[in-house]
C-alpha cells in the first residue's frame, strides 16, 4: 500500500508498523516551529495575565488602605490624556509644603471638582502621601475586561496548539494503524475534508476524519491510526508534521 507524505511516496507495512509500539517520533522543522510558537504565546498569554492581575489587584488592594486609613486633600490636574472611553489624568498635591504627583485613569467628567476643572480630590496615606489615588478611582469598567479577555484568548490558543501537537504525538507513538476506506472528500479552503471508516482491532467500525492537502477518492484505501484505549482518537497515518525514526 502507498501512502503520500510531503509530496513523496512511501511504502506503508501495517504489521512492520504495528510491531514498533512504542514508536520513537519527532517533530518535523515547520511543525517545531508551530509547537514553539504556541509555547511562546502560551507563556506570553499567562506572563501578562499575572502582571494585569497582580496591577489590579494591588490597585484595589491599595484603595482599601486609602479608604480606611486616608486623608483627603485637593491637588491640581497637570495633565489629561484620553484612553478608551476614559482619561489618564496625571495630578500633584502639597501635603506639609512637600509636593507630591500620581496618575490615574479616570472615568470623564467623574473627577473634577465641580466648578473647577483643574482641580481633583485626592486620598493618601498621612506615613506616606506617596501612596495616593483620587478618590473617585474605580478598576472595575467594562472596558478593562477586553484585555483579559484578549489574553485568555491567547493563552487558550497556546495551549489548543500544545495539546493538539501532544494528542497527535501521543497518537504516533502508541496508535495502531489499520487500513480504512475513504467515505467521502469535501473541499475545505485551500485543503480536502477527507472522511473514512476502518476495522478496530475488535471488529468494530472507527469512523473518522482530517484535513488534508490531497483529494482522496471514495473507495480509495487509506492508512488510518487510532487509539485502542480510545479508538475516536483516530487520524490519517502517518500523521502530519510527525515522522517515524528508523
Amino acid at each position: 500500500m502507498v501512502a503520500k507524505k510531503g509530496g513523496f511516496s512511501m511504502e506503508v507495512d501495517i504489521s512492520k508498523v504495528n510491531t514498533e509500539i512504542p514508536r520513537k517520533v519527532y517533530l518535523d522543522s515547520q511543525s517545531a516551529i508551530a509547537l514553539g510558537f504556541g509555547l511562546l504565546m502560551l507563556l506570553f498569554g499567562i506572563a501578562m495575565f499575572i502582571w494585569m492581575s497582580n496591577g489590579a489587584i494591588t490597585g484595589l488592594h491599595t484603595r482599601q488602605v486609602l479608604v480606611r486609613d486616608g486623608r483627603t486633600v485637593i491637588g491640581d490636574i497637570k495633565k489629561v490624556s484620553r484612553e478608551r472611553i476614559g482619561e489618564f489624568v496625571r495630578y500633584a498635591f502639597s501635603v506639609d509644603e512637600v509636593l507630591y504627583s500620581g496618575q490615574a485613569e479616570m472615568e470623564m467628567s467623574n473627577y473634577e471638582l465641580p466648578g473647577d476643572q483643574n482641580r481633583i480630590l485626592i486620598r493618601y496615606l498621612p506615613n506616606d502621601p506617596r501612596v495616593n489615588q483620587p478618590v473617585n478611582w474605580q478598576w472595575v469598567s467594562i472596558w478593562d475586561v477586553f484585555p483579559f479577555l484578549l489574553l485568555l484568548s491567547i493563552t487558550a490558543l497556546g495551549a489548543r496548539v500544545i495539546l493538539t501537537a501532544l494528542r497527535l504525538r501521543a497518537l504516533m507513538r502508541i496508535g495502531i494503524v489499520a487500513l480504512g476506506k475513504v467515505t467521502g472528500c469535501a473541499p475545505n479552503k485551500n485543503l480536502f475534508t477527507v472522511y473514512y471508516e476502518c476495522a478496530a482491532e475488535d471488529g468494530t467500525t472507527i469512523e473518522g476524519s482530517c484535513k488534508l492537502k490531497d483529494e482522496y477518492e471514495v473507495g480509495a484505501s487509506i492508512p488510518v491510526i487510532y487509539l485502542r484505549s480510545n479508538p475516536q482518537r483516530n487520524y490519517r497515518f502517518p500523521v502530519g508534521g510527525f515522522s517515524i525514526a528508523e
